[in-house]
């Protein structure tokens, strides 16, 4: 049973909660006094936002931490956080300005990260990463087979979904042209496989059907860059051989165009502009030669050997699709790899 208090307490005095250097007290008055209490602090500008003042105090005068109210807190973690983010796009921003006029590599960086944002949003992290790193692999035969040959080659530029370029200058010959340019399906097709090998010794699971996927990827893309015209791998290695390699590329891709859209598929816009540039460059080619400002041809030697290397790469990175594609369905195609 509890036991009742017989103590009393005596109200307090009348009076009212006034600010002091320790915070809110009360302070007692007389009931007769007709002198106002004195009013609650303000909350009022200063040099870090806005901040809790007593009212009459110096503006300098800042309340203790103990005395602010509970929500003061919670305003400055906002701030905070919108601060620090407003710091780092002020910083990124900053240093990706240096990156890109001083930094031989920022506009590399930068694009690379970017692409493989986009990347990753359409794939998947693990896809997407690794097939870029593909594309990536893929420039990097252009570079060496360029340097090679004894020509200044710029760092790849990546550009998202469209894959990636290098610049070459001080081609000699179309000769030149065709080895810089057959260098990155090379070097590319020669990493889609090796992903195909490693997925081999690899036992059936998640990591087996990515590298998988991923074989199959390098195949297709290091393919279709193989198409006979411009501005794709295999228009520059084909013309070598002869310019009438880049019409047969047009008509291949006008096919697949006007096929994807006969079987009511999707028709990639991409796969559109292909063929627009590919017939503007062609015809400027044409209309080149007329005037007399194409380059002789090359010996029919040098063309032959081109062409045999052109050939075989087809071949090769057909196989390899086919392959890598049979051994997907062989492991319960639609998996999920990414």
């Amino acid at each position: 049973m509890m036991t009742q208090m017989t103590d009393q307490i005596d109200p307090p005095a009348p009076g009212a909660y006034q600010w002091t250097p320790d915070g809110y007290r009360w302070i007692p008055r007389p009931v007769s006094s007709d002198t106002p209490p004195p009013p609650p602090p303000a909350l009022v500008p200063s040099g870090d936002g806005y901040t809790w003042r007593a009212a009459g105090a110096a503006p300098g005068a800042l309340t203790p931490t103990s005395a602010r109210p509970a929500s003061t807190g919670t305003q400055q973690r906002r701030g905070g956080l919108v601060g620090g983010l407003i710091a780092a796009v002020v910083g990124f921003l900053k240093w990706g300005a240096v990156l890109f006029k001083f930094g031989k590599l920022g506009a590399t960086f930068i694009s690379f990260l970017v692409s493989v944002l986009i990347y990753i949003g359409i794939f998947g992290w693990q896809f997407g990463v690794g097939a870029l790193l593909l594309i990536a692999v893929h420039e990097s035969g252009h570079m060496i087979f360029a340097r090679a040959e004894g020509l200044k080659v710029s760092a790849p530029i990546f550009l998202g979904p469209f894959g990636a370029l290098v610049t070459t200058k001080g081609f000699r010959d179309p000769r030149q042209e065709a080895v810089v340019a057959i260098g990155g399906p090379i070097v590319g097709t020669a990493a889609a496989l090796l992903c195909y090998v490693f997925a081999q010794s690899l036992s059936p699971g998640y990591a087996h059907y990515l590298f998988l996927a991923l074989a199959y990827f390098g195949c297709l893309v290091n393919l279709f860059n193989m198409l006979p015209m411009s501005p794709l791998d295999g228009g520059r290695v084909a013309s070598a051989v002869s310019k009438w390699a880049n019409v047969a590329g047009i008509a291949l891709l006008a096919v697949i165009v006007a096929g994807s859209y006969a079987s009511g598929n999707h028709v990639n816009p991409f796969l559109v502009l292909i063929l627009l540039i590919g017939i503007y460059s062609t015809w400027g080619r044409f209309r080149r030669a007329r005037r007399g400002q194409e380059p002789p041809p090359l010996p029919a030697r040098t063309r032959i050997g081109i062409g045999l290397a052109y050939a075989t790469l087809v071949i090769v990175c057909a196989v390899g699709m086919s392959v890598a594609h049979s051994a997907l369905l062989n492991v319960g195609y639609g998996q999920p790899i990414v």
